[in-house]
């Protein structure tokens, strides 16, 4: 399988010449956090002992960088599409072994970057979300999920201060949503993320650990047996003093099995929401969110058998799981992924997360024993 990578520099192709000089890749993307890329660049001295390669333009701070990766007759997938916001030496006597690192963080950090004190007065939270995605130029579109409006007879008020990433995060968890920012299909579009989690494969081909068309190293499953939880939440009415008190109903969750993680509902934790929590927002979405949260107690790392798997993995999709035992066969969302990227190889390692245990085998693979065997 032919692996090719590209570069864009200030939403331009890359020249030949600043292609040579990246010795190494490697992109971190993980679930709630800023994509991270850090790139390994070899720099030198001359004949009369003066570094050279440190202060190459395309290397200032704040540059838009943006790498993509092509696997086999597939089409390029953007792994980040971000800005410098940090670059370090490390200088050594030894020929060939100083090397500069410069660190690239997705568009979400210029949202993260300016303390202020927000106040929105009858705005859904979508409509906050879209509005605030909108101050970034380099956020051209966004995906934004539907907000109900609350169930207060008071108009929904928020006040917060902090970062405009911060209160998108804030809002996104009471919806039981999840905020960031994904390269677009072009260099300098980003996407402004307000979503839930997906539920369901969206093409990726599935992750085998055994059998004819094995394209795992290694695959290492855990369950968290103090991370399900049943949720309370109550809101006291300023007009008749009542009290309204909700719990979260685990039947209800989205699982991506047959079969919650739990043996015994009883065996679950009980979380109590903080008052506030109910302030703008219906209480049973806000305890199911929350027990939404603390469900997925299962997670599993791994690595994919380099130059097999054909796709790339990224965070926020699902992704089947084949040729383990009965329970952890079958659907996971991708949670973290590290593409490692040099001129010789291309690597994937993984970490997956699931709120479910299956009854059997991922459907359709269900005669991989046979191939095993």
């Amino acid at each position: 399988m032919t692996i090719n990578y590209r570069l864009f520099f200030n939403n331009n192709p890359a020249t030949r010449e600043q292609l040579d000089r990246v010795e190494e890749i490697t992109v971190e993307q993980e679930i709630d956090m800023a994509w991270e890329a850090r790139m390994q660049i070899p720099i030198a001295t001359d004949d009369k002992g003066n570094w050279t390669g440190e202060d190459e333009d395309f290397l200032a701070e704040f540059t838009q960088v943006r790498v993509e990766i092509e696997l086999g007759d597939e089409v390029f997938v953007p792994l980040i599409d971000g800005s410098i916001v940090e670059a370090g030496d490390r200088m050594n006597s030894e020929p060939g072994q100083s090397m500069k690192t410069v660190v690239i963080q997705d568009e979400s950090i210029r949202l993260n970057r300016d303390d202020r004190i927000f106040r929105f007065d009858n705005l859904l939270d979508r409509e906050i979300a879209s509005q605030l995605f909108g101050e970034i130029e380099q956020i051209a579109t966004t995906e934004i999920e539907n907000t109900p409006a609350p169930s207060s007879s008071l108009p929904p008020v928020v006040v917060q201060r902090g970062t405009a990433m911060q209160l998108l995060r804030s809002l996104a968890r009471r919806q039981g949503m999840h905020a960031y920012v994904l390269p677009g299909n072009e260099p300098g579009q980003s996407i402004g993320c307000f979503k839930s989690f997906p539920t369901q494969t969206d093409g990726l081909p599935p992750l085998i650990v055994l059998g004819a068309g094995r394209n795992v190293a290694e695959f290492h499953p855990t369950n968290n047996a103090q991370r399900p939880a049943r949720v309370t939440a109550s809101t006291l009415s300023i007009f008749d003093k009542t009290i309204t008190q909700r719990t979260s109903d685990l039947g209800q969750l989205d699982l991506l099995g047959e079969e919650p993680t739990f043996a015994s509902e009883g065996n679950t934790a009980t979380q109590i929401l903080y008052p506030r929590d109910g302030d703008a927002v219906d209480l049973d979405r806000v305890v199911t969110a929350e027990a939404l949260r603390s469900s997925y107690s299962t997670e599993a790392t791994g690595t994919v058998l380099n130059d097999t798997y054909s796709a790339v993995l990224t965070p926020y999709r699902v992704v089947s799981v084949a040729g383990v035992n009965q329970r952890h066969s079958g659907d996971y969302l991708i949670r973290k992924v590290t593409h490692s990227l040099t001129r010789s190889y291309y690597s994937q390692s993984f970490t997956l997360q699931r709120n479910a245990r299956s009854a059997g085998s991922s459907a359709g693979l269900a005669n991989l024993a046979g191939s095993i065997f």
